[in-house]
């Protein structure tokens, strides 16, 4: 008997660790699998916010393939304006300056270019700025080249930055075009 008792008291005793195993493994798993389902909504966050990035991409690349096209279109525009105002100056009339009305009886008429760098660096924004470093014609009234050069040297040279760019002898009547002008 006494040995059915211990028998029996080992199938207990063994009956017990067994449970208390078994509610060790079953908290364990339970734990896993709530590990595993919260691995798995974040998973199926992460895929869902990967599917918003990747439709915002495709959003963003055709606007930006829109944005190429607007920029393209934009850039010839551009180049058509710069094209139509590069022939507008060069169909605009030269405007001749008068250096000075004194003359004498010998003298020529010479166009002196008169340029200045220095307006259009120090203010961009001066309305003549332009006009200066492109060159300014001016009508002279001397017996040579080299006076009519030294003419206009000396009426800019107390100014810095003005120089004589170039001097040419005045090919045809300036007068006749003008009054041509005038009466159109």
């Amino acid at each position: 008997m006494m040995l059915n008792f211990i028998i029996v008291l080992a199938i207990v005793a063994i009956g017990a660790w067994l449970g208390n195993v078994l509610l060790t493994v079953e908290a364990r798993v339970s734990q896993t699998r709530n590990r595993v389902r919260g691995a798995r909504s974040k998973l199926d966050a992460l895929e869902g916010n990967i599917r918003r990035l990747h439709r915002e991409e495709e959003k963003l690349h055709a606007e930006m393939d829109e944005l190429m096209r607007d920029v393209v279109g934009l850039r010839k525009e551009q180049s058509e304006v710069q094209r139509r105002l590069s022939e507008a100056q060069a169909r605009r009339r030269p405007q001749i300056l008068i250096l000075t009305d004194r003359r004498n009886p010998n003298d020529k008429e010479w166009l002196v270019t008169v340029v200045n760098q220095q307006i259009g660096e120090i203010d961009a924004a001066h309305p003549l700025a332009l006009d200066w470093a492109r060159g300014r014609e001016y009508l002279v009234w001397a017996d040579s080249e080299r006076e009519a050069a030294e003419r206009a040297n000396r009426r800019f040279s107390a100014r810095p930055g003005y120089q004589v760019k170039a001097v040419a002898p005045v090919k045809g009547d300036l007068y006749s075009a003008g009054a041509a002008r005038g009466a159109a």
